[in-house]
This record gives C-alpha cells, sequence and structure tokens, in this order.
C-alpha cells in the first residue's frame, strides 16, 4: 500500500580478493550495479513467506542480518501506514545484524526515525566488527529477553528471521530461553524445543534464510 507503483531492492555489490590476489566479483549483483538509472531488467517473481500477521495490533519480532532486512523495511512501512490511517499497531522490534555500522548500516536512518515516531519500539543494532569483542543479533536479542518474552510469547507475536542460515541454532536458543523464563513466570515447566516447533507449525515462527 505504501509504494504500489514500484518495487525496491536492497542490493550489496559482492567482491572479494581471492588468494592470487586477484579482484573478484559476484555476477548478479555486478550486473545490476553497472547498470543505467531507467534501465529496463527482466525478472522472476517467487512468492515469499514473510507475511504480517492479520492483526494490525500483533507484535512482531524481526531480525534481518545484511540484506536480510529487506522484508521488514515493508513491514514497518505498513505498520507505518496503519497507524497513519488510525489503526492501532502492536509492538515492533527490529534486529540487526552486519559487520562494520559505516559500511553497512542498511536503511539506519530510516530505522531510527521509525523509532523515533513510535513504529519501532525496540531497535537492537549488533555491529560485530566495530568493537574488540565481537556481538552478534542474538547477542542483542538476550539483552532484550524480556521484551521478546512480554511481546512474542504473552502478548502472542510473530518472530521473523531473513538472512544467511548460520545465526539460526543461536537465534533460536534465545527464543526457548524467552520459553523457559515464560515458564516461570507462569509457574510452569515448558519445553523450549517443543514450543518453538508449535509456534512453527501456527506460522508465528517465520525463516527465510539462504
Amino acid at each position: 500500500k505504501v509504494t504500489p507503483n514500484s518495487i525496491s531492492l536492497l542490493i550489496v555489490t559482492v567482491n572479494w580478493v581471492d588468494p592470487k590476489g586477484r579482484d573478484r566479483f559476484g555476477q548478479a549483483t555486478r550486473y545490476m550495479d553497472s547498470l543505467p538509472i531507467g534501465a529496463p531488467v527482466t525478472v522472476s517473481i517467487k512468492p515469499s513467506v514473510m507475511k504480517l500477521p492479520a492483526k494490525t495490533t500483533s507484535p512482531l519480532i524481526m531480525a534481518g542480518l545484511g540484506t536480510g532486512l529487506a522484508p521488514f523495511r515493508a513491514f514497518v512501512q505498513e505498520r507505518a501506514w496503519q497507524k497513519q490511517q488510525g489503526m492501532e499497531i502492536g509492538p515492533v522490534l527490529l534486529y540487526m545484524g552486519s559487520r562494520h555500522q559505516r559500511e553497512e548500516y542498511l536503511y539506519g536512518e530510516e530505522w531510527e526515525a521509525y523509532r523515533d515516531a513510535g513504529i519501532i519500539t525496540l531497535l537492537g543494532r549488533a555491529f560485530s566488527r566495530d568493537q574488540k569483542e565481537k556481538i552478534y543479533i542474538q547477542d542483542r536479542m538476550r539483552e532484550s529477553l524480556t521484551e521478546i518474552r512480554q511481546d512474542y510469547l504473552e502478548k502472542e507475536g510473530t518472530f521473523y528471521l531473513c538472512g544467511p542460515t548460520w545465526p539460526v541454532p543461536d537465534v533460536t536458543n534465545v527464543l526457548e530461553e524467552a520459553v523457559v523464563v515464560q515458564g516461570g513466570v507462569d509457574g510452569k515447566k515448558r519445553d523450549g524445543m517443543k514450543e518453538i516447533e508449535r509456534l512453527k507449525e501456527e506460522g508465528r515462527y517465520v525463516l527465510e534464510v539462504y
């Protein structure tokens, strides 16, 4: 609804130096980077598992690494639009991870503006190489375990992870910890792994990884 006549792509150009000292480039991203403004491009569109909950008040807990932030920009834009239309919206927790803030703070100013406007209620930023001790997205999530527990479990929110596959076990462990803590609050013993599997079946634990 926000941009019905245009599509935004989040692309990071892939380049590296091989063991022989030669510059190497990703074919697709180099091609896109070389296109002049206005050039036509042929694309294929595949359906995504990333879909907003039916209720605007359902909390969103989103974790994106690198270009995995792309769908969450659309989610936050939609929630901002819903609020402008006078709808009540639920909490929005956004966790983002990259190596360096200076080079990879993708949509950083937008996220901060949405936070200041009260659309994003928690912005957890993990720049793993900007300090001596590496900080990853799961570390930022663990720091705000109370908010995750409340919005994901008590308020029946939906969790989304988009990006590379490697953080999936660590991020899932944090959610399992939240389940165990919630069990202590409720006075009921809970199995973190089984609960996450149940949430997955309900469509409240959504992964789009590559």
